[in-house]
C-alpha cells in the first residue's frame, strides 16, 4: 500500500506536467515548503475518500 504522501507526490508530479511548457519554472516535490506539501498530502486524503464512495 502507498502512503498518503508518495501518492500526494505523484499526484504533484502529474500537475507539474499537465502546465502548460511556457518556460516558467515550478518548484520540484522536495522543493516545496513544508506547508505546501501538506496540502498535497491532504488533498490526496479527500481524493482516497471520495474514491472510496465512487467504488
Amino acid at each position: 500500500m502507498k502512503s498518503f504522501e508518495a501518492i500526494a507526490k505523484h499526484a504533484y508530479e502529474a500537475f507539474q506536467q499537465a502546465l502548460p511548457k511556457d518556460g516558467k519554472q515550478v518548484a520540484t516535490w522536495d522543493e516545496l515548503k513544508e506547508a505546501s506539501r501538506t496540502a498535497w498530502i491532504a488533498a490526496s486524503r479527500k481524493m482516497a475518500e471520495e474514491i472510496q464512495q465512487v467504488l
